[in-house]
């Protein structure tokens, strides 16, 4: 006989376990299966050898008073999951790469905003005018001062073009479209001007760079712990093999581990592996499945983990980067053709600079993203971290010096670890759809499928933004969701 609940919410990424926390919250009967031997998704902390870290490099804007704030207070976990909000003046650091091949380095607080000395780092760093940074703060004051509708209506505009509609030049251009690049690891002129402006204000505001004490997943670990305290259950290494549908209805899971049943079921999945896979394209309406089939994939990030014997940096979040390393449409196609700039956008997240708890006394963990195809059988992606690791070892040639271990990910990694592929070149993409014109804002998928009782939560509907903060507005808003629907249910 099949175990009853309330709510199945299939993956324990952030979106899943927000959502089933806050319905545990409210006393309803929630399951939470995941695949893996624990909470986190894409941003779960391992611990291994002494070392606790994330699969690949994971920090989140906004730094402060963010949604991941708000989830812990409501749930009353913020002792067991603090967030660590990075502090002083060097917090991060841009090293840019001139047109004179010499590397320069801006290193400043999380909240640029905050920065008396800001403006004069960004042009001694970049080799820009006065009047070029004058340029910059009239774009920056437009992201701040932007009324809704007025962000909603660049709903169908690139941020590349309406960026350079300012003036700035090169090298602005270059620090704007790195910075996004990394946000949402996407095309830089298909990322609509709504999502960048509100996720850019953000960052202008809240600053980036947060991370959490004990590792990046422990909000989500104490989430599903939350669950178990209050009535549910958590499943791990569990797989879901279907969605059980029966009069038109999502009405349960098969899994490896048994069937369970409940009114309502919550994917944390992925769109295209749960209606293409978990539930069928032949019990939704034909068009959605169609269009469900279409969605593209955002971009992948691929790149090294290092584990060093002694602290080589000191800066907890590093972006490197020239004119040439920011990707749009034709330069990720471009590379795709084998033609590359002179060095990668470098993204190196130094966890124990947050944490020094994470590694033995004395030991630095650095975890570097690079830009890659989303396709886990992609051959791209060697070629980008070899190219990553040359530039790593040119700006910091201490690394090489003082590695413990050394290991390398790729999309196939991601893909294996979070998200099922079920369509071509799908699979290993960094945080979910690709956050382009047409898939996002507006006209992003939503949360409530065709199918009564089916819910998708995460980075693929119900919210907006960067990564896991996008992740658990989802769960907030799709929680919400699931409880109203609900209440015209009886309780398990």
């Amino acid at each position: 006989m099949s175990e009853q609940y309330d709510v199945i919410v299939i993956g324990a990424g952030y979106g899943g376990v927000t959502t089933a926390a806050l319905c545990a919250k409210e006393g309803r009967r929630v399951l939470l299966v995941e695949k893996t031997n624990q909470a986190g998704g894409k941003a779960q902390t391992i611990r291994r050898n002494g070392y606790a870290y994330e699969m690949w490099p994971v920090l989140s804007l906004p730094a402060a008073d963010s949604q991941f704030h708000a989830l812990v207070a409501e749930l009353g976990i913020e002792d067991e999951a603090p967030l660590i909000v990075p502090e002083g003046d060097k917090a991060i650091e841009l090293k840019y790469l001139g047109a004179d091949g010499e590397w320069r380095s801006y290193i400043g607080p999380s909240k640029q905003a905050e920065d008396p000395l800001a403006l004069d780092r960004l042009e001694s760093t970049f080799g820009v005018s006065k009047e070029d940074v004058e340029k910059m703060l009239a774009l920056v004051g437009q992201v701040l001062t932007l009324s809704e509708e007025e962000i909603d209506a660049l709903d169908d505009t690139g941020m590349l073009g309406w960026m350079r509609s300012f003036g700035v030049p090169d090298p602005v251009i270059a620090y704007m479209s790195a910075m996004l690049n990394l946000v949402f690891v996407s095309p830089v002129d298909r990322i609509p001007v709504s999502e960048g402006v509100r996720t850019l204000r953000q960052l202008f505001l809240g600053g980036g760079g947060r991370y959490h004490a004990g590792g990046y997943g422990r909000p989500a670990e104490a989430a599903a712990a939350y669950v178990e305290a209050h009535g549910g259950t958590f499943l791990t290494k569990t797989r879901v093999e279907r969605v059980i549908v029966e009069d038109g209805r999502a009405v349960g899971i098969e899994t490896d581990a048994g069937e369970f049943r409940a009114p309502v079921v919550v994917s944390n999945a992925g769109i295209q592996p749960t209606i293409l896979k978990l539930v069928g394209a032949g019990n939704v309406p034909a068009d959605y499945a169609k269009t469900v089939e279409n969605l593209e994939p955002g971009m992948g990030m691929v790149g090294v983990r290092y584990f060093l014997d002694e602290r080589v940096l000191e800066t907890g979040m590093i972006v490197a980067f020239s004119n040439e390393s920011w990707w749009d449409t034709e330069r990720y196609e471009a590379v795709q053709r084998g033609e590359w700039p002179d060095v990668p956008l470098v993204f190196a997240a130094v966890t124990t600079e947050y944490d020094p708890t994470l590694a033995p006394e004395g030991h630095q963990i650095i975890l570097v993203g690079l830009l890659g195809s989303p396709d886990p059988k992609s051959e791209l992606n060697d070629e980008v971290i070899a190219r990553g690791e040359a530039a790593i070892a040119e700006m910091w040639p201490g690394i090489p010096e003082h590695i413990v271990k050394r290991e390398v990910y790729t999309a196939a990694s991601v893909s294996n670890m979070t998200r099922d592929a079920v369509v071509p070149g799908q699979g290993g993409e960094c945080i979910g759809l690709n956050q382009v014109i047409g898939q996002c804002g507006l006209t992003k998928p939503d949360a409530r499928t065709p199918l009564p009782g089916l819910f998708i939560v995460g980075t693929d509907a119900g919210g907006f933004g960067c990564g896991t903060h996008q992740a658990v507005e989802s769960g907030m808003a799709v929680a919400q969701m699931v409880l109203e629907d609900l209440a015209t249910h009886a309780p398990a």
